[in-house]
């Protein structure tokens, strides 16, 4: 029972987008914008169907992926993490139906006044990850997977141990972004070095501690 409560609350959200979808379906022009410049100004445009492509694509495509891989993990350990896994599922999930009901919001008005809203949203899934990580156990298919974490429970913890705080710090960074700059867009070159700089820290930190263990 608590199994099916489960996965009816991640088809609720998986289902949201559509409906919303459905909704302005017949006010949608055939053809939506569905690209946006740094100004949130709309410069390509294809047909409606392609967001109901979007939205399935993202949100079944998602859930399935992440129902199959704890049991082709070969290590099983997302199978032991229980609620754990559940609730990295349900983040995911929770946040590709926020994209892609912001994606239908923006293509139904062609603009958005905050370029930077979606930083908002990629800035608090990592944070989200972040207090994930601090207790996530190796495996094949969720975290920082380095050579030299795969091939050691004490590298994985400690390289996680570190990434947790700088995914949090990282997407804090992110979520800052719309409230300092509210109507002009934060450089890309700016975001992905954030973004670049908080990936790196624990792979440059998992080959640190696998040098040091190497020395033991």
């Amino acid at each position: 029972m608590k199994k099916l409560l489960k996965e009816t609350i991640l088809w609720i959200l998986i289902l949201l987008p559509l409906v919303y979808l459905a909704k302005i379906w017949d006010k949608l022009p055939e053809i939506v914008p569905t690209h946006f410049n740094n100004n949130g100004i709309a410069n390509g445009w294809s047909q409606k169907t392609t967001l109901l492509a979007i939205v399935i694509g993202l949100g079944v495509g998602f859930y399935f992926i992440m129902l199959i891989i704890p049991y082709i993990d070969p290590r099983k350990n997302l199978r032991q993490m229980g609620i754990k896994y559940f609730n990295i599922r349900f983040i995911i999930t929770f946040f590709i139906s926020l994209i892609t009901i912001f994606i239908i919001y923006s293509s139904n008005g062609g603009s958005f006044k905050n370029p930077n809203t979606i930083l908002l949203i990629c800035g608090s899934v990592f944070i989200i990850l972040g207090i994930i990580f601090y207790s996530i156990k190796p495996n094949n298919f969720i975290g920082f997977r380095t050579t030299w974490a795969m091939e050691s429970d004490s590298n994985w913890n400690k390289t996680h141990q570190l990434a947790a705080p700088v995914l949090i710090l990282g997407g804090g960074i992110l979520d800052a972004c719309p409230i300092i700059s509210p109507h002009k867009a934060v450089s890309p070159i700016i975001v992905l070095g954030i973004v670049a700089i908080t990936m790196l820290i624990p792979i440059i930190y998992s080959y640190i501690v696998f040098k040091e263990e190497e020395q033991e």
